[in-house]
């Protein structure tokens, strides 16, 4: 019997796929997109049964544009490739054994998004209400200095010193006016420039997890002509820091002879931060996102799956087993 390694490690995939199945009954809820292209569909069996492709796997790390925390660090690339594989040998796709074998390659990447400040929006929105309180009484007052220096002029200098009050008072009071309108300006410029920082880092947070097209669908007349909140829920969610996992398949073949990614199809699979930790959550998300591997999702779904129990331990010797082989499929006749 020949000892491999891969044999090994398939024992050591199929005991965590059985342990992310079973356990508690504590879920997490789960966002979903995925999206095929450049042509790719995949090849039925005669049975209905999704016929083979083989793969490559790559770590891509974190998108550009957003971050890890502690509970991303403790996870590790070994860590949600053995999450993914057995997963992937249930829609047919097989780990290739050799690089002549890949038709695809597949990238993967984890994370968690950056939410808006909001805070410092808040802050930003209240200092410019408490300058335009300071303007209009600055305002006032230099009105009223106006008034005293045409009194002054029209009933003479007397009136002016009648009123305690000389030509020079109203011209600072006319500055003061003028240099509070200056911080008023300045402050709606820098809350026009959180708006645009804010849209900006919204529209990116939507793409990173597969929710841009179900904002641009859901912004329309629907808004206010009673047609729900779904807008505002979906917006509610990419300005909220969430941890995604995005499994991206590119031709491997086309890479390898022209190196240029070809992207084949792509799965983006989302929970919100707040409350959840990754370590905890990787599991449930790649069993939302095996449901829709090399498949259109059509929508961005979104529900419930349990959490399960994984233990990521160190690699362990557990014996000789037999090399996995993949049947062939039968030839059509």
């Amino acid at each position: 019997m020949k000892s491999t390694r891969y044999g090994m490690l398939a024992v050591i995939i199929l005991a965590l796929a059985a342990a992310a199945s079973g356990g508690a009954a504590d879920t997490v809820a789960t966002a979903v997109y995925a999206k095929i292209g450049n042509g790719y569909k995949r090849a039925m069996a005669k049975d209905g049964s999704f016929k083979p492709e083989y793969y490559a796997l790559s770590n891509g790390g974190l998108i550009r544009g957003t971050m890890n925390d502690i509970t991303v660090d403790r996870v590790s690339y070994r860590d949600v490739a053995m999450l993914v594989i057995p997963l992937l040998d249930q829609q047919s796709y097989y780990y290739a054994k050799t690089k002549e074998q890949a038709t695809l390659l597949l990238v993967l990447n984890w994370g968690t998004t950056l939410a808006p400040n909001g805070v410092h929006k808040e802050m930003n929105v209240a200092a410019a209400r408490a300058i335009m309180d300071t303007l209009t009484v600055a305002e006032g007052d230099a009105n009223a200095a106006r008034v005293a220096t045409y009194e002054s002029e029209d009933i003479g200098k007397n009136s002016a010193a009648g009123l305690g009050r000389s030509p020079q008072w109203a011209n600072n009071e006319e500055m003061a006016a003028h240099h509070t309108a200056v911080a008023v300006e300045s402050q709606f410029l820098q809350l026009f420039n959180d708006d645009r920082v804010r849209d900006e880092l919204n529209q990116h947070n939507a793409r990173v997890l597969g929710y841009l097209d179900e904002l641009a669908d859901s912004n329309d007349i629907r808004r206010w002509a009673g047609g729900g909140d779904r807008y505002n829920d979906l917006l509610a969610d990419v300005e909220e820091s969430r941890y995604y996992i995005v499994i991206s398949a590119y031709d491997f073949k086309e890479l390898a002879k022209t190196n240029k990614k070809k992207l084949l199809w792509q799965t983006r699979v989302s929970v919100r931060s707040p409350g959840n930790t990754f370590d905890d959550s990787v599991a449930a998300m790649m069993r939302s996102a095996a449901k829709y591997f090399g498949q259109n999702s059509g929508k961005l779904v979104r529900g419930e799956e349990t959490k399960g129990t994984v233990e990521l331990g160190e690699l362990k010797y557990l014996g000789e087993a037999k090399e996995v082989n993949t049947p062939a499929p039968k030839e059509e006749k």
